[in-house]
């Protein structure tokens, strides 16, 4: 479990991170080129449920912000703890940020990972265009990148892509999914592929877990970066 007084935090914000009881697993990301490893992905793991219970409870406390804060201070010391040295991938909720005095703190405890750090923004909760504008400021003081998670679900749509305007999109695994019988999917793969690089932005495919899908992928299709489980389980 992460132990959240490793870190000088104000003591309102750690009697709240406190009573979380997570930790988190890695999982790869591979570039296309070559098939080595280019980040790895933090994925919360709640004791006792699984993680969307857990956004959900805290949802309905109108506290997801204590979400957010654990995950982007507890995956980062995680990560730092397993000596890993590739960029490091957060989940994020669009509609919560860190506020100035915890930006200052997280790079304060991690100024290596300037740079080094990318913001997968989730697709299952709304966007408040408010709060978005003083995250992004947070993003951009650490040189963070922006990834769209699982696009083509919930609000992860050519609206939102216009809107963050992210580097990266994650092409969700309904659309991977037996890719390589599926004529319609073939399409817009390909579809989507060309515009999301005639807008500078690279593209991961996520949730590969046949051999069968990959082959399709690299054979067919000009995806940047390819993650799932018959690459690389999270652990």
């Amino acid at each position: 479990m992460i132990d959240f007084t490793e870190i000088e935090f104000h003591k309102d914000d750690l009697e709240e991170l406190m009573k979380l009881e997570i930790d988190f697993a890695f999982q790869p990301i591979f570039r296309a080129s070559d098939m080595s490893i280019g980040a790895y992905e933090a994925l919360m793991r709640p004791k006792g449920q699984s993680p969307l219970e857990l956004i959900e409870a805290y949802q309905k406390l109108n506290k997801l912000f204590v979400i957010e804060l654990a995950t982007c201070f507890g995956a980062t010391l995680a990560f730092k703890k397993r000596g890993y040295t590739n960029t490091l991938c957060i989940n994020s909720f669009p509609s919560e940020f860190m506020n100035e005095g915890q930006s200052r703190l997280y790079g304060r405890y991690f100024p290596e990972l300037v740079g080094k750090v990318i913001v997968e923004i989730v697709e299952y909760t709304k966007l408040d265009r408010d709060k978005w504008i003083s995250k992004k400021e947070d993003i951009d003081r650490h040189s963070t990148r922006i990834a769209l998670d699982d696009f083509s679900t919930g609000q992860n749509n050519m609206e939102a892509l216009e809107y963050f305007q992210p580097q990266y999109a994650k092409l969700d695994r309904s659309l991977i999914c037996n890719i390589h019988n599926d004529s319609d999917k073939q399409e817009k793969v390909s579809s989507l592929i060309r515009e999301f690089h005639s807008r500078g932005v690279k593209v991961v495919a996520e949730g590969i877990e046949t051999k069968e899908e990959l082959d399709y992928l690299k054979a067919y299709t000009k995806v940047d970066y390819f993650q799932g489980y018959y690459l690389g389980m999270p652990t």
